[in-house]
């Protein structure tokens, strides 16, 4: 009778180790969360909606700057729906022209189109930019955050409530890193063709180049 040699393992058995070894390796490659300064965070994938990682991502928390992406949907909404157009020519009010922190730098009383105040506040993250683009569809900021909170609410973002389209500091205005992922989701599905606006790394206006702030 023939005899398998000593050194040759049996074909069942080498799957089962293949399969055990191949296992182990995923296992391994698997990175740890990340380690962050930060009170709440969430990163997902937009497109199949995994989460890779997080930390209280309920928590209210001071949305700062990143409100800006509510002010944006809001814009976003208008032109699609034809209220505003990129070539309107906005007049700067005193309000818009006084904003504190970061800057797009406009003047007050000059005339400043949608479009560049759209890029001022995505690339540079203006104040300015949003309290005149605010001002220009909802006539006031507080109207324009009342417009903010319905779409907020239509977006299911419960956690989330704005008192100004800049994101400066009000005890009343805040959001979480899960509602915001909301948001850019939506921005992201819905508009398209402005959600690669955010990969723009410069923009100048009034012969001042500034870094994308992102």
């Amino acid at each position: 009778m023939y005899k398998l040699s000593k050194n040759v393992i049996n074909a069942p058995l080498l799957l089962i180790l293949i399969i055990s070894i191949r296992i182990e390796a995923q296992i391994i490659t698997i990175p740890s969360p990340p380690v962050i300064g930060a009170k709440s965070y969430l990163i997902i994938d937009a497109t199949t909606n995994f989460e890779i990682a997080t930390l209280d991502p309920d928590l209210r928390l001071p949305p700062a700057s990143i409100t800006k992406l509510m002010t944006a949907y809001v814009v976003f909404q208008a032109l699609k729906s034809d209220q505003i157009m990129l070539s309107d020519e906005i007049t700067v009010s005193e309000k818009a022209w006084r904003a504190e922190g970061s800057r797009m730098f406009i003047e007050v009383g000059k005339k400043v189109s949608v479009d560049d105040l759209l890029m001022g506040m995505i690339v540079q993250s203006g104040n300015d930019a949003s309290i005149a683009l605010a001002e220009h569809i909802a006539g006031n900021e507080d109207l324009f955050a009342d417009i903010m909170n319905q779409y907020a609410y239509q977006l299911n973002m419960t956690n989330s409530n704005f008192m100004n389209a800049s994101g400066l500091p009000d005890t009343n205005h805040y959001s979480t890193a899960n509602d915001l992922a909301i948001l850019a989701k939506a921005i992201i599905k819905e508009f398209p063709e402005f959600y690669k606006l955010y990969s723009t790394k410069e923009f100048t206006f009034n012969n001042i180049k500034q870094p994308n702030r992102n």
